[in-house]
This record gives C-alpha cells, sequence and structure tokens, in this order.
C-alpha cells in the first residue's frame, strides 16, 4: 500500500512503555532519518493556494546538494546521448526519453517471487550485463523507485514536490537533493555531491562491483529484507544493501532511502507530481492510484506492460507492493483488470467522510516531466501529453474512467479469472502470515473473494457453496477491519511468530468449541478493549504467554498516523462470509 510514515512513533513507543511497563520501541527507520535530517514529520500534498502560484526551485549544476547531474532532456531524440543504444532500444531508435522510459520497463524479467506465491521483476541497468532481483517496498514506493532509478542512470531530471508543515514551504526533492525554493538546502538533508562517492565514471563492466558498508546498513523499516541478498551477519540485508547493488552512484541510494520515508502514495495524487491520464492512453510508467482518503494510505499499482490484442482493447500488466512492505508482486492482464474498474481508483462513490473518490486524487496518473526553464526547474506536461491530460477539477472525467476501462480492458477466460483470484486470496493468506495487522492484506482477500464469488456464480454456485470450498479458518481469524477506524491498520510491525500464536489461539479456541458442542466463528484479530492499562491485544499476548512464547509478542506501535489510535475496539467492514462448522 501506499505509505504515510508516522510523526508519532517515538510518541507511540513511550505510550507504550507508560501504559502498559513495557520497553520502548527502538527508534525506526523513519527516527533516524528525522533525527538525522531534522525534518520530523512526512510531506504531504501542497496546499491548494501554493500549487497555484507554483515554480520549482533554482539550482545551478554542481551544487552540493546535488544527487546526480543532469545531461539529457526527456524530450531528447537526436543528441549523442539519445542515438546510443540502451537496455531496451537499438541506437538512433529515434525514441525521447519518456519512450525508453515505457521501453526499459516493458523490457522487466518476470521471475518466480522468493519465498512466496506468484512473480515479481528482475530490473536491467546500463551497467554491462547487470540484471537485478526485486527490491522489497511498500506499493508508493516501487513506483518513485522506478522513477528515480531511470533518471538517474541515464542523467535525466527529476523532482517530487511535498509540503513541509514544520517549516511551512515547499520541499523539492530530486537530482539536485533536498532543497527550498531558492535551492538553498533545507535542514540537514545531507550535501550529496561531496558527502557520497560516485563510480559511474571509474567503473568498466566486468571489473568488481563497488561498495558502500555505510550504505547496506540502511534500512526503511524492518520489513525490508531482501531475500536474494546474502546476509554477511548481523541484521538482514534491506534497502541500502539492495540499493548498494543497483546504483554505482552510490549517491542515488542514499537520496532513495530518504525520498521513500518522506513521500507517500499521497504526493502521487498531487498534482503538483502526477497527472490524472484518459483510459485510452494508458502506457507503461502510469500508476493507478487508490485513493479512499485525502490523507494518508492509499494504494499505487505501476503499470508495467500494455498491449492492444485487438483494435481499441487493451491488456495489462502491472506490479504492486505493500504495507507492510513486500517483493512487487506481478499481476497479469487477468488479475490486473479489476484494480483498474474499482471505485476508489477515482470512481463514482464517496469516502466515508462524503469526499468523493474523484477529488481524492484516485485513479491513472502519469509523472511530469521535469524540465528547466530559465533557470528554474519545473514539472510540466510534454507536448504529447496535453491531449490526453484530464484536469484536476473535471470529475465527471474522472468518475467515469473506471467504467471505461471495463469497456476497453479485455475480459480474461473465465478459468483465467479464477485463477488469477485464487493466486490473490493465496498472496494475500502469505502476507497476512507474515504481518497479521496488515489490514490491506485483508481486503486484497476480500476483493479477491468477491470478484470468485462472481465467477462462481456465472456456474450457478453459490457465495456459501465458494466458501465451502476455497475459505480457511484463517480468512475469518483475519477478518478485513475499517481502516480509518482500526489501530490494527497502523500497526506495521506485526510479524510471524505473532501469526503462529494467532492461529494457535483460533484452533484451540475451535477444539475447545467443539468439546462443548458449540459451533461458532473463530474471534478475529483485531483490537478488543483498548484502555489506559491495555493495548487491546490483551487474550491474544496472554496466548503467547501459556505457549512458552511470551517474548514473541510485540505491543502495539503507532507505525503510521492513526485517526483510530483512541478507538476503544476496531470496526468490521461486514464482508466476513457466514461461519460454517466443518
Amino acid at each position: 500500500m501506499g505509505h504515510t510514515k508516522s510523526t508519532y512513533r517515538v510518541w507511540a513507543a513511550a505510550l507504550a512503555f507508560s501504559v502498559v511497563g513495557c520497553a520502548a520501541d527502538p527508534p525506526t527507520a523513519f527516527d533516524e532519518a528525522a533525527a538525522e535530517t531534522g525534518l520530523e514529520g512526512t510531506l504531504s500534498q501542497l496546499p491548494d493556494e501554493v500549487r497555484i502560484q507554483q515554480g520549482g526551485p533554482r539550482v545551478p549544476p554542481g551544487a552540493s546538494t546535488e544527487v546526480w547531474s543532469v545531461t539529457n532532456r526527456w524530450s531528447d531524440t537526436d543528441t549523442t546521448a539519445a542515438r546510443a543504444a540502451g537496455v531496451a532500444w537499438a541506437a538512433g531508435s529515434g525514441l525521447d526519453w519518456e519512450q525508453k522510459y515505457e521501453r526499459w520497463l516493458n523490457s522487466f524479467q518476470r521471475v518466480p517471487r522468493a519465498g512466496g506465491s506468484g512473480h515479481t521483476i528482475q530490473v536491467p541497468t546500463p551497467y554491462g550485463d547487470r540484471v537485478i532481483g526485486a527490491p522489497t517496498l511498500e506499493c508508493a514506493e516501487v513506483a518513485v523507485f522506478l522513477r528515480v532509478a531511470f533518471a538517474s542512470f541515464y542523467h535525466l531530471p527529476f523532482f517530487l514536490q511535498g509540503w513541509d508543515a514544520q517549516g511551512r514551504q515547499v520541499l523539492y526533492a530530486g537530482h539536485f537533493g533536498f532543497v527550498n525554493r531558492s535551492g538553498q538546502r533545507v535542514g540537514r538533508f545531507p550535501l550529496f555531491r561531496t558527502q557520497y562517492r560516485d563510480h559511474e565514471s571509474a567503473w568498466r563492466a566486468g571489473a568488481a562491483w563497488p561498495k558502500d558498508a555505510t550504505l547496506r546498513n540502511y534500512h526503511l523499516g524492518d520489513d525490508d529484507t531482501v531475500p536474494w541478498i546474502p546476509s554477511t551477519g548481523g541484521r538482514a540485508p534491506g534497502a541500502g544493501a539492495y540499493f548498494d547493488e543497483m546504483f554505482l552512484n552510490k549517491r542515488v541510494g542514499y537520496f532513495l532511502r530518504l525520498v521513500l520515508l518522506y513521500f507517500g502514495s499521497g504526493n502521487l495524487a498531487d498534482a503538483s507530481n502526477m497527472f490524472h491520464v484518459q483510459p485510452e492512453a494508458l502506457a507503461p510508467g502510469d500508476v493507478l492510484l487508490e485513493r479512499w482518503q485525502r490523507s494518508g494510505i492509499g494504494h499505487a499499482i505501476p503499470v508495467l506492460r500494455v498491449s492492444e490484442p485487438m483494435t481499441g482493447r487493451f491488456a495489462v500488466d502491472v506490479i504492486s507492493g505493500s504495507m507492510p512492505r513486500r517483493q512487487p508482486v506481478w499481476d497479469e492482464p487477468a488479475s490486473a483488470r479489476r484494480y483498474f474498474t474499482l471505485a476508489n481508483t477515482g470512481g463514482v462513490g464517496q469516502a466515508s467522510d462524503g469526499t468523493p473518490y474523484a477529488a481524492l486524487g484516485g485513479g491513472l496518473r502519469r509523472w511530469r516531466t521535469a524540465a528547466l526553464r530559465e533557470g528554474q526547474w519545473m514539472n510540466e506536461l510534454s507536448t504529447r501529453d496535453r491531449a490526453v491530460a484530464i484536469d484536476e477539477a473535471d470529475h465527471a472525467a474522472i468518475s467515469a474512467r473506471p467504467a471505461r476501462f471495463g469497456e476497453i480492458l479485455v475480459v480474461p477466460s473465465v478459468e483465467d479469472r479464477r485463477n488469477a483470484a485464487l493466486g490473490q486470496v493465496r498472496s494475500a493468506r502469505e502476507h497476512l502470515r507474515m504481518y497479521p495487522a496488515s489490514c490491506s492484506a485483508r481486503t486484497r482477500r476480500e476483493d479477491a473473494f468477491e470478484e470468485l464469488y462472481r465467477i462462481e456464480a456465472e456456474a450457478g454456485r453459490s457465495r456459501a457453496q465458494t466458501d465451502g470450498t476455497h475459505r480457511l479458518l484463517e480468512d475469518w481469524v483475519f477478518g478485513e477491519l475499517t481502516y480509518e477506524r482500526s489501530r490494527t491498520c497502523c500497526w506495521n510491525r506485526s510479524n510471524a511468530a505473532m501469526a503462529e500464536v494467532i492461529l494457535d489461539y483460533a484452533a484451540t479456541e475451535q477444539r475447545n468449541n467443539a468439546t462443548r458442542g458449540v459451533c461458532a466463528a473463530p474471534t478475529v484479530f483485531r483490537a478488543e478493549g483498548a484502555s489506559a492499562t491495555s493495548d487491546g491485544y490483551r487474550r491474544w499476548s496472554e496466548h503467547a504467554a501459556t505457549m512458552g512464547r511470551g517474548a514473541d509478542w510485540r505491543m502495539w506501535s503507532e507505525d503510521e498516523p492513526c485517526m483510530a489510535r483512541g478507538n476503544t475496539n476496531d470496526e468490521s467492514t461486514g464482508r466476513a462470509p457466514a461461519f460454517t462448522c466443518r
């Protein structure tokens, strides 16, 4: 899911200590970044009154804050660099760099995910024949990572804009580093050009890959372990080690660590960074956003491949990370189609606060193109994109897109649809066995079951029959919760050991029910009776102790800003199926 990193984590850890007498959690990756940079809060969307007047920063080439130099423009087609062959295009291709970005994404290899079902990506780089396995990221992090990687590889301009509420100013993060509108460094953000190494000019294919020991030790969280990078002792390798393997310019790795911590899916829904696109213009590199609230978490789904098997009908492949983090999951057209028809991708309907989905920034969006205009960096619409862009205020055109995608995206066979839905169920279950507090995985599972119900209904099978064939006990244990009303949904540091305790509690509960001749659904894992003396999960923490695994249980922590932090009980969505004892 798209993330909003917490400004409350230190507060939440202190609360856990004072309320229930447990030791405070160690500092998070975000806490460490905040202490380093001086910026304690994540960056929100630009206020409307600021965006209207907004221009970009003025930063001279070679500034001490610079992450990578810009030597190419996205519109170039006939410069020496533009005529050269690349990872997915031949010499003299005549393509501009936006088209080459699409070709690069389209060239990704589809490979099995490490330690999970389904498939993920392998990423080609411009460094000889070096191809890199998938990182472990949240969904918005995947979208930003891909754009930054390509821009830095080919020395193209890139920047994001976000609102720094602490400094009451716009903050720009891009090839020029972290700066304000006048181009000055913000807070204590690094002077990338002077602090870190760039090995691009010195490295040659076949030579040893340069390593940065400090970068390799950085993480984005407890959940960013990259399974294919060997561990050398101590903490398992995470995002820092991945960036060290990906980039010769180590400055990019240090930059990505910070930009992914401070920016999230809300920033992608900001018209300053991305714009709405007409359905028929769908292309690799676009990002489909789910938004069910104005601020806070959402879901970002980058588009990898688009084909047109028949005139006017399209098939699309997408990838997506999650919260907590995972290797991006590759969805082929049979499973990807469903995302584009969801109401919360800017479609018809309203969020829980009454705001129309079309006003929340969700739907198909495309990166603005960074360009230098009279010494000032601007995020623009390219000439080609102006014909396919949708104005942010055109809610009618925005909300019509999910229905239109239902018309123009190829409908796969019944068997392919069934296999895709069951694959999404398996993937969600696997994620919950690793992160049992994940509300996004619970919702993905139920969304997949809704699709499965529709498919089976076409064959004359009822919802009850479908549940009898495909449901597992854990689907009731990890019942779907209302995100904005459930404190469990803000808890990203639950783990596999806790899932084992939770499922053992459910199995014990069912055995006890059977002994008494009672048929009852298992207790849903959620907060209940939270108070000044309990975080709301007492029954499971006590069960962990009876199993001799009390040390495996973690207290609740506010790992993202949580509207439900003060709620006594979590709220179910009501999509739970009827429970049948077997």
